[in-house]
């Protein structure tokens, strides 16, 4: 708790919490202006209702969300290479790895909180604007834990990049070739192409239909504890150059 604490601390510096805020209110808001505008033209597509609510709206918030990880994830690491202080950190008497946990656990919850806003402004959506009886909360739910799920892959090895790379620009660049490569390869039926992070992220945002698939989000949460793994390791075993 008292890593946590100074995690905490250390977070409201480099403004890692309000960016996945601002990501949240902005995917909801976004929503809001969206469907508004194209109401009309949503609600004609040969797709059921809900379906339209969450593929249809989900394509840009998904963008806001990723962009908004890759950004907290190099910011947070960024105070720690100032100043040789993540080196330093090897002689107090702090485990890196724990602290390596609770900076993935302060995004873990931001980005969570973000999911919730935006989910909140589908479901005002869903209840005004659909036709009667139409709205479902139960897939709301689902599609919301399943969007969550599939993000995690790129939530957790943006941060493994992010706390090996010293330069900000390093983890960046993987970030922006990541969703590029994601675009060009989310369409694609491959099992293969899963392993890519962000191939994950992207499946909902491409998919016609909001049921989750069962697949998709075993890969997301296998590859989400792998690359935890593979990042505390590497902070235990005290390779900062």
């Amino acid at each position: 708790m008292n890593v946590l604490s100074i995690e905490l601390r250390k977070e409201k510096r480099t403004g890692v919490i309000p960016v996945l805020l601002a990501v949240g209110v902005l995917g909801a808001a976004y929503a809001f202006v969206n469907f508004l505008v194209r109401k009309d033209t949503l609600l004609n597509l040969p797709l059921a209702p809900m379906d339209v609510l969450l593929t249809q709206l989900y394509g840009v918030i998904m963008i806001l969300n990723l962009f908004g990880i890759v950004v907290a994830t190099c910011m947070i690491y960024n105070m720690e290479f100032k100043g040789s202080a993540i080196k330093k950190m090897y002689m107090l008497p702090m485990s890196v790895p724990a602290m390596y946990l609770c900076k993935f656990l302060i995004l873990t919850v931001m980005f969570l909180i973000a999911i919730v806003l935006q989910n909140l402004a589908l479901m005002q959506i869903g209840m005004t604007d659909l036709p009667e009886g139409a709205f479902e909360m139960g897939t709301l739910v689902r599609f919301a834990g399943y969007s969550f799920l599939t993000s995690m892959p790129v939530l957790s090895f943006m941060l493994l990049i992010s706390s090996r790379f010293e330069n900000m620009w390093i983890p960046l660049g993987v970030g922006v070739a990541g969703f590029l490569s994601g675009m060009a390869l989310a369409s694609s039926n491959l099992a293969v192409l899963m392993a890519h992070p962000f191939v994950l992220m992207l499946k909902p945002a491409v998919a016609m239909s909001a049921q989750p698939d069962m697949t998709v989000s075993v890969v997301s949460l296998i590859e989400t504890v792998l690359f935890l793994a593979i990042a505390l390791w590497l902070a235990k075993s005290k390779r900062y150059e």
